[in-house]
């Protein structure tokens, strides 16, 4: 528990210094960052797997990351407009980019006398869970914003906006995911085991609860407060959702459950892999708390439901 509480805040104190620097310095120092968890994570789900299926090809998911990653910043610098305000050309631009590297690596594979086709199959699987998922951390910091602070009633000049002016969408996604999805992992732990009760998933993970999960989705539900209370702040360059306070708050309410209930999602989709690849962790590299996928397992898919909101929300503006 010791070691749990140590290391947890050393991971706290790593994601706010990348914010700080990613709002206050460079939008690379954010991506480098995700990349790195990318990679890590990919790792970890090779070794995963391996424990049931031939060992995916590790060297050509890094290669798959690194080059679908260029191709996206490459698009999305060359491709802004009102026609693309939330980078769908370089979110598809990523995708096709990662299809052609899945259709490499198959043939590869296929044409190895060293292959079978237990290797092809683990190797898509790894670039769809968790390089796939894990790229809307990256889509998310492409939403419309500044790339600098800015006060909470000094919103972002946009000339796409239907008003002028629109909120900082970019920085908004960030801060819920990297605070709404723990908070959420925190309230289900709590209330789950103060109040216990009937298992949620027990063929899945059997420490779950309703009362857990419930507890999740009110936490998800306070970290979207926390996050609207420092709007007011203009920390980081956060900003409301809307110009009424009232409807701003129940923008970042609705997404904090959302985040709630997709990072619940996350977690048993994890522990489903795990259980039945028979292991009890993805990795070691955290004492106390396993891999680096037992910590962003829920988060990552809480990125994919924050950036589909924020993506509605930016084209209900326009």
């Amino acid at each position: 528990m010791k070691n749990r509480f140590i290391f947890g805040m050393v991971m706290f104190l790593i994601c706010t210094g990348v914010l700080f620097l990613t709002f206050y310095v460079s939008v690379s120092v954010y991506d480098v960052f995700i990349l790195i968890l990318m990679i890590v994570a990919a790792h970890e789900m090779s070794e995963a797997l391996s424990y049931k299926y031939a060992k995916p090809g590790f060297i050509m998911q890094v290669v798959t990351i690194l080059v679908s990653y260029a191709v996206f910043k490459t698009v999305n610098i060359f491709s802004q407009s009102k026609y693309d305000v939330y980078g769908l050309h370089g979110v598809a631009a990523y995708f096709i980019t990662l299809m052609l590297m899945v259709l490499i690596i198959f043939v590869v594979n296929m044409t190895s006398p060293k292959k079978t086709a237990e290797n092809v199959i683990s190797s898509i699987f790894c670039l769809i869970y968790p390089v796939a998922i894990m790229f809307f951390f990256l889509a998310i910091n492409y939403l419309p914003g500044s790339q600098h602070g800015i006060a909470f009633d000094d919103w972002i000049y946009d000339s796409y906006s239907a008003e002028g002016f629109a909120p900082n969408y970019r920085v908004i996604a960030i801060m819920m995911v990297f605070i709404c999805a723990p908070a959420c992992d925190i309230a289900a732990f709590a209330v789950g085991s103060k109040f216990k009760g009937p298992k949620f998933a027990p063929m899945i993970s059997p420490k779950k609860t309703v009362s857990g999960s419930i507890g999740g989705m009110l936490g998800g539900a306070i970290g979207a407060a926390i996050v609207f209370g420092l709007s007011f702040t203009g920390v980081g360059g956060l900003t409301g959702l809307h110009e009424n306070v009232w409807v701003s708050l129940t923008l970042y309410l609705s997404l904090g459950l959302v985040i709630g209930v997709a990072t619940e999602i996350g977690d048993l989709m994890a522990s489903y892999i795990k259980r039945h690849c028979e292991i009890k962790d993805y990795g070691t590299l955290i004492p106390g708390h396993g891999g680096i996928m037992d910590r962003i397992d829920g988060t990552m898919i809480s990125a994919v439901a924050t950036y589909i909101y924020m993506a509605i929300l930016v084209y209900v503006s326009m």
